[in-house]
């Protein structure tokens, strides 16, 4: 297993010191505040999507939730610059009075079932938590009164059965910790379905299924050890420590060349919001990544997102980039969520002196090849771009979601469609393809496998997907079965830019191009009919840009059970001419010889994977006694 370095951070940018990281969040809060409403309660920051702005007021305090977890993490430490952090904290100690007092014209809403109120009522617990002496006991004892009386009112609400258990756990948790009343038993029942969820090596499924996404950074690793922080309960932590070090030391593979993560799953809005774990790991020894490799990865990554643009006036848009991009955005995004991204410079909780800031920058060794058994990853990245293969994550089993149900996903592109040709993929054409989901897969150390459902034509299909990685290349092979003599689409890569890509066919191989990133998929003969290689072109809008290109295979099915081939590629130049691999297909699976390497990979698994559920559940915090009563639409009250 070859292992390289990536570029590092210069230890000269300010991102490699702690008062860089301060610098920043006090652009960022400043401008919070300049978009702040007069009692200083809510942030409303602008955006060019109508549909997001902030408008109610539960978005309004998204908005200050979300930034006042930055002013929070920026206020733990004292700090040399003792005039930004008193400004900041006299702006949100006030607007916290404002937001719970009841007879304030911007007093927040109270937390209701299933209601956005308490993901943001999570966010300021936290904070409090964060900096209790700059922040907490600075409130006088009426507006702490008030804080918990607001704080109560979330008291056995019902949320999504995903990771927002842990958010009402939170709140709870807090009270707990300023001697207030509260629920132990539902904190307690929340951190336990935690374990409904939790797979192994670090990793949990968002809710029932296979929602393998980077919510794992964002709550999974994230809440736990701060509830039992609030709680005092010392012993548990180390689980969450132990499940901590096994997480990062995949997870860190998910990570580009510049830092940033993989555009896969949900809320990708939050951008560097993944950091949170990496700076707890480290700060807590629980972590692969030394601190100052933790450092060079986190400063590395910022400083892509500030080079591309993001938070140039402060604020962080609805993107990726630094514009807005719908087709990122999910139906909660609205412009104060990407403000989660407070939760990346955890790293301010701990002073200079800390080895976080102190050790030497260290770049990370970067794995040219990794597998990740339990969310069914394969990661990749010899030719440039971080590339994950994907035959374990498959979001809700009734939609369709191309951000979870995609073959590859990367560090350099998204998922598409350009008149009709989805972005890896591989789909039977010849009617409309309804893909039902994955039903089993396997994780060896080259290679992984699954076994997918879907319907075309009134017709019952299943897919038997196979990966091999050698060195810059993917074997992509595909056994379909229930098709007929239909014609079977493979796709690889979607290039995004803002300028159209160079596109070029050749044989039986497409390719398309933008200066530092190509995409090339080439047919593997296996004694199919004359096979069309093209290139699907568009301008859409996306997270990457307007032009995008697409490179496909139509290759004409026989009979049932063909198996149909391709390499696949993503690079940052173009590839050299290899030597094709020999397949042999049969009845227990395939086996592959390509050069050196020889391998025998089973066909995939066909049960269901454990867990699936077709609808998302209700998670109802515990109640000790009697029955609970169901109303009329059939929710438990």
């Amino acid at each position: 297993m070859s292992v390289t370095t990536p570029p590092g951070i210069s230890p000269e940018d300010p991102l490699a010191r702690r008062e860089g990281w301060a610098a920043l969040a006090d652009r960022i809060l400043t401008r919070a505040a300049a978009d702040g409403s007069p009692l200083h309660a809510r942030v409303v920051p602008p955006t060019t999507s109508p549909d997001r702005a902030a408008i109610s007021d539960v978005d309004q305090l998204e908005g200050f939730a979300r930034t006042f977890l930055l002013a929070a993490l920026r206020l733990a430490q004292p700090d040399a610059d003792a005039t930004a952090q008193d400004a900041h904290a006299a702006w949100f100690l006030a607007g916290i009075a404002a937001g719970v007092d009841p007879a304030s014209p911007e007093a927040w809403p109270p937390i209701e079932h299933h209601g956005q109120t308490m993901v943001e009522a999570a966010v300021i617990a936290l904070g409090l938590h964060a900096s209790r002496a700059a922040t907490w006991d600075r409130l006088p004892a009426r507006v702490q009164e008030q804080v918990v009386a607001w704080f109560s009112t979330g008291r056995g609400r019902r949320c999504a059965d995903n990771n927002h258990v842990l958010l009402g756990a939170t709140v709870q948790a807090f009270l707990a910790s300023v001697g207030a009343d509260h629920d132990r038993t539902e904190t307690e029942y929340a951190l336990a379905t935690l374990e409904r969820w939790y797979r192994g090596d670090g990793w949990y499924t968002d809710g029932e299924g296979r929602r393998f996404d980077h919510y794992n950074a964002f709550t999974f690793h994230f809440y736990p050890w701060f509830i039992d922080d609030m709680l005092g309960v010392r012993d548990r932590q180390q689980v969450w420590r132990g499940r901590l070090a096994s997480f990062l030391g995949g997870y860190a593979s998910l990570m580009g060349r510049d830092g940033r993560p993989v555009l896969q799953g949900r809320s990708l809005a939050y951008r560097w919001g993944v950091l949170g774990p990496f700076w707890l790991g480290a700060a807590l020894d629980a972590s692969p990544l030394s601190p100052g490799r933790t450092r060079a990865l986190a400063a590395s990554q910022v400083r892509a997102f500030l080079d591309a643009g993001v938070a140039a006036d402060g604020r962080l848009s609805l993107g990726w980039r630094g514009g807005e991009s719908a087709s990122l955005l999910q139906q909660y995004s609205m412009a104060g969520s990407p403000h989660w991204a407070s939760k990346g410079f955890l790293g301010l909780l701990w002073p200079d002196s800390h080895p976080l800031w102190s050790d030497p920058l260290d770049a990370p060794p970067v794995r040219d090849l990794t597998p990740l058994a339990v969310p069914g990853f394969l990661t990749h990245r010899a030719a440039g771009p971080t590339v994950l293969l994907n035959h374990g994550s498959d979001g809700h089993p009734r939609h369709d979601e191309p951000w979870y149900r995609r073959l590859a996903f990367s560090d350099a592109t998204v998922p598409v469609e350009v008149g009709g040709v989805r972005d890896n993929s591989v789909v039977p054409l010849g009617g409309a393809w309804s893909d039902r989901g994955l039903r089993g897969g396997l994780t060896g150390p080259d290679w992984a496998c699954s076994h997918r459902v879907g319907r075309v034509g009134g017709r019952e299909v299943h897919l038997d997907l196979l990966s091999v990685v050698r060195g810059e290349h993917e074997l992509r092979l595909a056994r379909v079965r229930g098709a007929g003599e239909r014609t079977v689409r493979v796709s690889g890569f979607a290039v995004t830019g803002d300028t159209a890509p160079t596109v070029a066919t050749h044989g039986g191989t497409a390719s398309c191009a933008l200066p530092g990133l190509v995409s090339e998929l080439t047919h593997l003969d296996l004694g199919a009919g004359p096979v069309a290689a093209e290139v699907g072109l568009a301008e859409v809008e996306t997270a990457l840009g307007t032009h995008t290109a697409v490179p496909y295979l139509d290759v004409p099915l026989t009979g049932d059970g063909d198996v149909v081939a391709a390499l696949v590629r993503l690079g940052d130049a173009p590839g050299t001419p290899v030597e094709a691999p020999a397949v042999q297909a049969g009845d227990e699976g395939v086996v592959v010889t390509w050069g050196d390497l020889v391998r025998v990979v089973p066909w995939p698994p066909t049960d269901a994977w454990p867990g699936d559920a077709l609808d998302q559940g209700v998670w109802q915090p515990w109640r000790s006694a009697g029955v609970l009563p169901v109303s009329r639409d059939g929710v438990r009250a």
